[in-house]
């Protein structure tokens, strides 16, 4: 996580976005792309204005920070304009904000944030408005599947390792639509997940945690709040059409409705 794109509209969500940012890229001796996405009919006057903001920015972070920054607007809609900047840039991660859950969910920032996750090839890092930085001591993976390759968990390996963290990798049975059969067999499998995953990573704690309740975000936010959780962890899939007509990604739902950082990762 070396390659950091960070895009801005310079609002308090991009600023606390971009404090993250600077955390991990200081952890990883990584560097930052700053971008900022323009629309095609806005004045040469808004244009000039974005460029010194951004390297006002860049400024203040290469002179108090020492990271290595780069900055760049970019014209077109805000969610091609990150997805054109990922290639671009070689990005290893996206830091974004999100609103997250407050009273102004679901607006614009927080649908620019789940559209991208829905699009992105790398992880995104979302970070809500009510977050704040601190060292990450327990990660959550919530998973919905057992046949995960190695490869794509291995963003939230490298984050724990970075930070000496613990990973809790998770399974959510719904007990209004699951079986009970269903419970009984996500409680064995999330155990013998979590011991596979030990055996691969001894270097690494990871437990077994079964969630069940009638509602996914809420019983993955209770488990959050009540066990102090630093980052949450998604894995998001890609879906034929009507999947995602029918089955909103609870991933991208999730950015709405949490206020820790969600890593979400596309496999």
């Amino acid at each position: 996580m070396k390659r950091i794109l960070v895009p801005t509209d310079f609002s308090p969500n991009a600023d606390k976005a971009l404090n993250f940012a600077v955390q991990l890229a200081k952890k990883t001796e990584g560097e930052i792309f700053l971008i900022h996405g323009i629309e095609s009919e806005m004045m040469d006057k808004e244009i000039n204005n974005a460029g010194e903001k951004m390297a006002l920015i860049k400024k203040s972070i290469a002179d108090n920070e020492k990271i290595i920054i780069t900055t760049k607007l970019f014209l077109g809609k805000p969610v091609q304009s990150v997805l054109n900047a990922i290639g671009e840039c070689n990005t290893d991660v996206v830091v974004m904000g999100t609103l997250g859950n407050t009273a102004l969910k679901e607006k614009i920032i927080g649908s620019i944030t789940a559209s991208v996750i829905g699009k992105s090839p790398v992880p995104v890092l979302a970070i809500p408005l009510l977050s704040e930085w601190k060292v990450p001591n327990k990660i959550l993976l919530a998973i919905n599947r057992f046949d995960e390759k190695e490869t794509r968990l291995q963003p939230v390996i490298k984050l724990a390792r970075l930070f000496g963290a613990s990973v809790q990798a998770t399974i959510f049975t719904d007990t209004d639509d699951d079986f009970v059969e269903d419970y009984d067999e996500h409680e064995e499998k999330i155990a013998a997940f979590r011991d596979i995953l030990q055996a691969q990573y001894p270097d690494v704690e990871i437990h077994a945690v079964h969630l069940a309740g009638h509602h996914f975000s809420k019983s993955l936010n209770n488990w959050v709040d009540k066990n102090n959780i630093d980052i949450l962890v998604m894995l998001t899939h890609k879906k034929n059409i009507l999947e995602s007509i029918f089955d909103r990604s609870k991933t991208k739902k999730m950015s709405y409705y949490i206020n820790i950082p969600l890593l979400a990762i596309p496999v």
